[in-house]
């Protein structure tokens, strides 16, 4: 409850904003902050109540604020494009727009706490992005350093993560992404990051293949390299957080 008390007045504080001042911005603008705004708030929140060991923490949560907060900010900024400019629009609708949303926002935080809360996901982070749910999980998490076996510690977790695709998104493609950090390949086989990124996802997808046995037309393996990080590659922590496998379904078909 403390938590949707943080997510809902993160919405009324950036609806009564964007509302009330900034009256240069266009109304898309004015949506884009709202909805910023209230996703990064969504996004620290979870951060700050994962499991202990979750692949997520403050920052990133609040750098990956879209989490849910995606699906918010697009309604948030339909709806201002929509009331904007209209005079006839009282402050009783505008009220009632803010009160729909933040039942929507919330709705969104409680079906993506449910999944985050499934039997063997603690070591995975769970985002809704652009139409997409993405569950990522750190390199330590599956494979040993410099390795591309997974560990067979690594298949209880990918076995829980298809679990909670096979419930909520049945028959969707599924697209494995395999990152890496900009440290340069010095000790192991593989020729550069590209081709390390490209056999870790690869493994995954022979996993849910061979060993789960979902369908082969339903998935891809894509190698990222370190080219996709989500933080800077200037410190042991953060290069931690770029090497990730991340598993993406499309929310509708």
């Amino acid at each position: 409850m403390k938590n949707r008390s943080l997510i809902l007045s993160a919405v009324i504080l950036c609806a009564g904003f964007t509302l009330s001042g900034c009256k240069s911005m266009t109304p898309a603008q004015k949506g884009a902050v709202a909805g910023g705004l209230a996703g990064g708030t969504v996004g620290s929140v979870w951060a700050n109540n994962a499991h202990d060991g979750a692949v997520i923490n403050s920052w990133q949560g609040a750098g990956a604020g879209v989490v849910a907060g995606i699906a918010a900010g697009a309604l948030i900024g339909d709806a201002f494009d929509e009331y904007a400019g209209d005079d006839a629009a009282s402050q009783k609708e505008q009220e009632l727009l803010i009160n729909d949303l933040q039942r929507q926002l919330s709705a969104a935080e409680e079906e993506l706490s449910r999944l985050r809360s499934q039997p063997g996901m603690e070591n995975v982070q769970v985002e809704s992005v652009d139409g997409q749910m993405r569950f990522t999980i750190l390199n330590e998490v599956l494979f040993a350093a410099g390795k591309t076996d997974l560990l067979s510690s690594s298949k209880a977790t990918l076995a829980s993560v298809l679990a909670v695709i096979e419930e909520n998104f049945p028959g969707q493609d599924i697209w494995i992404e395999g990152h890496a950090d900009t440290d340069p390949i010095k000790k192991s086989k593989w020729k550069d990051n590209w081709e390390l990124s490209y056999n870790r996802s690869m493994a995954v997808l022979y996993y849910f293949m061979n060993e789960r046995q979902v369908a082969p037309e339903r998935l891809r393996a894509v190698a990222c390299g370190p080219y996709q990080p989500v933080a800077p590659n200037n410190s042991d922590a953060n290069k931690r957080l770029n090497r990730r496998a991340v598993i993406v379904v499309n929310e509708t078909p």
